[in-house]
């Protein structure tokens, strides 16, 4: 019941590290780079605090409090929203990349297909 929970939340994983590895890029406007780690920092709290309320509820499954449809759709509806989340820092960590005038053409054009595939991602 909790899988695809999981599996979703895991799929931010490598949206968020490819937000870090373009930061490492990036080097530029120290704001942008704060607002960006700092979406980070939020998007593992909120990770965090996911997998504690799916231990609580499937707590709450087992001692027959909630049921497992209300639970599996109410961490779907949070996992989404850390999705959704993870999209948006990845494409402001990208955006901010770009803007740089010390990455090479392939770089670029690099961060550019990796934003086609992030905001691909459903």
């Amino acid at each position: 019941m909790f899988k695809n929970a999981s599996a979703t939340r895991l799929s931010v994983l490598p949206i968020a590290l490819l937000a870090t590895i373009t930061l490492a890029a990036c080097g530029g406007n120290d704001e942008k780079v704060e607002k960006i780690q700092q979406q980070g920092v939020e998007l593992q709290e909120q990770g965090k605090q996911l997998q504690n309320d799916a231990q609580k509820a499937a707590e709450d499954v087992k001692s027959g409090k909630r049921s497992a449809e209300d639970v599996q759709k109410e961490l779907e509806e949070k996992t989404k929203d850390i999705t959704d989340k993870a999209k948006d820092a990845t494409n402001d960590a990208i955006d901010a990349a770009k803007e740089q005038g010390n990455l090479p053409d392939e770089a670029k054009k690099a961060l550019e297909d990796a934003q086609k595939q992030v905001n691909a991602t459903p």
